[in-house]
């Protein structure tokens, strides 16, 4: 039933939330770490950006930086549970695989927003940045995050079947930093780039954003062909992911990592 599901899908995301609160208490060095390093890259990024004075500047590499967590979130989650042996675990559980890793990256984005918001506020006050934001960022963000889901979900299938692809995230995650723009415009890189980075949906939303941003009006066509991008790559990446799926239960799905 409608209510059944809504119970269950609650009940994901109370426990992954309970999961990763536990792991912090737990590993609090880690996550100290991770927000320094966080605060070292923006750092970087705005004294490299010629045009930092821009409210829009640092659009680009936040992006970058949350987009880049929801591409891997699943693999690794797979790759985790594969090196701990409770993958069997995993699939056995009634809200189905899809729907875990779902909840498991929109948690996992969920915190990773958090991070870039006191980054970008300790980054502003320290060194007096003019950081620009607008509501309208928000659905924008969101709609991104559902194209590139696509990609994870991909990522997670072949995990699956070849366990260590999650590896090959951080390619992934360093070709977007340069497909979309976000270190040299597009316009400055050869044809083929240009073409390739304006067929993603993040760099269509960092265009849109920084439009908002410097209180430019936003054309309802291309927040549409953002909506149509976003609907195609995670369609595309569903597909993937069942396919693959069926097939690695017909074939025997490895557990060994």
């Amino acid at each position: 039933s409608r209510k059944g599901v809504e119970d269950l899908i609650i009940h994901l995301f109370k426990a992954e939330f309970s999961r990763y609160l536990a792991e912090v208490r737990t590993y609090f060095p880690d996550h100290i770490t991770s927000m320094v390093v966080t605060v070292l890259i923006f750092v970087v990024f705005t004294f490299l950006n010629i045009d930092a004075g821009n409210s829009a500047f640092y659009i680009g590499y936040a992006y970058w930086y949350l987009i880049s967590s929801i591409i891997g979130e699943a693999s690794e989650s797979i790759s985790l549970e594969k090196q701990m042996g409770t993958l069997d675990q995993l699939l056995l559980r009634p809200a189905g695989l899809e729907l875990v890793l779902t909840v498991k990256t929109t948690v996992w984005i969920i915190i990773n927003f958090i991070k870039v918001f006191i980054v970008l506020a300790f980054i502003a006050f320290i060194f007096h940045l003019n950081i620009g934001f607008h509501i309208g960022l928000l659905p924008i963000f969101f709609i991104t995050c559902i194209g590139i889901f696509g990609f994870s979900l991909l990522l997670a299938a072949l995990t699956l079947k070849y366990t260590k692809t999650a590896s090959f995230q951080s390619v992934i995650s360093y070709l977007l930093l340069f497909l979309t723009g976000s270190i040299f415009p597009l316009t400055q890189l050869p044809e083929f780039v240009q073409i390739s980075g304006r067929m993603l949906p993040i760099t269509l939303g960092i265009d849109l954003s920084k439009q908002l941003i410097n209180q430019h009006s936003v054309s309802i066509n291309t927040f549409l062909l953002l909506c149509v991008q976003s609907l195609i790559y995670v369609y595309v990446g569903h597909l993937a992911f069942q396919r693959i799926y069926r097939s690695s239960k017909k074939s025997g799905i490895d557990n060994s990592y």
